[in-house]
């Protein structure tokens, strides 16, 4: 029997998962792992066929997992599901993944793509070692629909053999549907770029395996016929120097942009000394030194270099800019950098002098925010720095500089997603308790912002949510159920704001204790929870006599699975997609509640 791999760092997927999969317990076995560490001791022991893997876990990331997969195990296919939404996520993902779901995740679309990932994941078949050229030419003239592995292997070594011991000559592969190369993946390259890179190659080992052509994007539209000629005109253009193979110097500087993106900047100093030593004419070598050493002389010294080969570089002359800054007191002193744009800052730091944006390191940096001060163009070409780690890793300390990039950008719902990301992260770590402790605080100085944002500029509305307040002998109560900390807090001092009550619960089961103890008004209700869904409360509360006339809201979150659960949603009084704005939320628990009052007043 086939083998599936599920690993999920929450309990509650797998149960889930599993009870809604039990209908296919004759066709595949589910095999359980809750964290990176533990899925690798699986595949090093079973016979897995297929593996569904979540993003983000604690301790561990399901890129690290692919990662493995792609060196270990390149026959498994892999499907991946996540809350976690960033440009380029697909995009990077491709060519490492058979399917991306959003999560929730429909079981029947789930196991649908389990069944016809099961079709690819055949053995390979060897074809020997061929120019890739021919390969193709093989494939076009059959029509076949595959999937074309390229391996090196100097030694001749079967593909199976080159396969077990890590892949570590894997080169990339091309995806053929009835003959014609529809898409490619070479390295970072995807698409033609990766298809020519491939067709140039020689003397190397290419294995095929059935593909399921249904979900592939087509990403190369050329004739392969046009294919082939350009990677001969390539081939010829690369002087018989090694394909794929960098050069060790650029991969230094590389290196050292890739950590400094990642603002480890202490670990990007040695290899970009190491390539400005032998390359001291490269102006991008000196530059981002420049950025990643802490001395003022040695930034200036580094800028000097840069802007003598490049004086008229724009990125330069404004780094050149940004060190004038630093004052005589500075001379000794090792400065910090700002993470937005890079500026030398003499420590403590609340704002950048340069882009002007508030760096929190402080609870009284929130204080100092100047969202109308800040340089947008600054601020905006950080968050897409940010979005472009964090498509390759889940990175906690670059999720808290997105959320506060979008922050000073006053973007409140993007601030929100990355700080809702990083919460799970950083919580089951001692080591961030500081970091949770200014995310807390950030959340609540979102949540009254967007209080007196939202509410204030309109005179009417204001005027007609106080009169709603006035008219109430006591507070409505309101309770609220969602397991995600800082939309929770957001909800409930956006209700506290408008008069209300407001009390907590965290999962399925708190809510119910709640409803025994103390009888809301309403109840906000998200659909996706811990140990007792949504749907399973509402239920619940429409069948006892006691709650089925409390009032109802759906929260739901903003994706494609929406218009599926619409058909569920006819026993409460109404939904809310997230994020939504609190002058939202508050006109439809206004709205609702007010309704009830002519009743009340009747009973009384």
């Amino acid at each position: 029997m086939k083998k599936v791999l599920l690993v999920d760092d929450d309990e509650v997927v797998h149960e889930l998962i599993n009870t809604t999969l039990s209908k296919y317990s004759s066709v595949f076995e589910l095999v359980h792992a809750y964290d990176i560490k533990s899925a690798a001791a699986v595949l090093e022991r079973e016979d897995i066929s297929l593996i569904v893997t979540d993003l983000v876990m604690p301790g561990g990331d399901g890129f690290q997992l692919l990662s493995q997969l792609q060196d270990k195990h390149d026959g498994i296919p892999c499907i991946v599901m996540t809350s976690y939404e960033l440009p380029e996520l697909e995009e990077r993902l491709a060519g490492k993944v058979f399917q991306i779901f959003k999560k929730p995740v429909m079981s029947q679309e789930l196991a649908d793509a389990i069944l016809r990932g099961f079709k690819t994941q055949q053995k390979k078949s060897d074809l020997g070692e061929f120019s890739v050229v021919g390969i193709v030419q093989l494939m076009e003239t059959e029509g076949t629909t595959c999937r074309l592995d390229v391996h090196k292997s100097s030694d001749h070594r079967d593909i199976n053999q080159c396969i077990e011991q890590n892949c570590k000559e894997y080169r990339g592969s091309l995806y053929l549907v009835q003959g014609t190369i529809h898409d490619a993946v070479c390295g970072k390259l995807v698409g033609e770029e990766a298809a020519l890179k491939l067709l140039s190659m020689e003397g190397v080992q290419v294995s095929s395996c059935l593909l399921d052509s249904k979900n592939l994007t087509r990403r190369v539209h050329k004739s392969n016929q046009n294919l082939l000629i350009n990677a001969m005109i390539q081939k010829d253009h690369q002087c018989g120097e090694e394909e794929d193979q960098e050069q060790p110097q650029q991969k230094l500087l590389d290196e050292g942009i890739r950590l400094c993106e990642r603002l480890e900047f202490a670990q990007a100093q040695k290899p970009l000394m190491a390539f400005v030593k032998d390359n001291r004419q490269n102006a991008q070598g000196w530059l981002w030194l420049s950025r990643a050493v802490t001395e003022p002389k040695k930034i200036k010294a580094a800028l000097a270099e840069a802007y003598r080969i490049e004086p008229e570089d724009s990125e330069i002359l404004e780094d050149v800019e940004k060190a004038r800054h630093l004052g005589i007191s500075a001379v000794e002193t090792k400065i910090v950098r700002c993470p937005f744009c890079y500026a030398p800052l003499e420590p403590p730091a609340a704002v950048c002098f340069c882009c002007k944006s508030s760096l929190l390191t402080e609870s009284s940096a929130l204080a100092k925010l100047d969202l109308a001060a800040v340089e947008q163009r600054l601020l905006r070409k950080a968050a897409a720095r940010f979005e472009k780690v964090l498509a390759a890793e889940v990175n906690p300390k670059i999720l808290f500089y997105a959320g506060a990039a979008y922050l000073n950008l006053n973007d409140f719902d993007k601030a929100l997603t990355y700080f809702d990301l990083l919460m799970p992260i950083i919580q089951v770590d001692s080591r961030h308790q500081k970091v949770a402790e200014q995310v807390s605080q950030i959340v609540d100085y979102i949540a009254s912002n967007q209080k007196i944002e939202e509410r204030n500029p309109k005179p009417e509305q204001a005027r007609k949510e106080k009169q709603i307040i006035d008219n109430q002998a006591n507070k409505r109560t309101v309770l609220v159920v969602e397991d995600s900390p800082t939309t929770r807090k957001v909800i409930k001092m956006t209700l506290q704001s408008g008069g209300f009550r407001v009390i907590e619960a965290v999962d399925g089961v708190e809510a119910l204790s709640k409803l025994n103890d103390d009888r809301p008004d309403m109840v906000l209700l998200d659909i996706m929870l811990p140990k007792i869904d949504g749907y399973k409360i509402l239920s619940i509360l429409k069948k006892n006599g006691e709650t089925k006339d409390i009032p109802v809201v759906m929260l739901t979150s903003k994706n494609r699975i929406l218009d599926k659960v619409k058909g569920h949603l006819s026993a409460a009084s109404a939904y809310l997609t997230k994020p939504f704005k609190p002058a939202e939320l508050i006109s439809v628990v206004s709205s609702i509640l007010d309704k009830t009052l002519p009743e009340e007043a009747n009973a009384v």
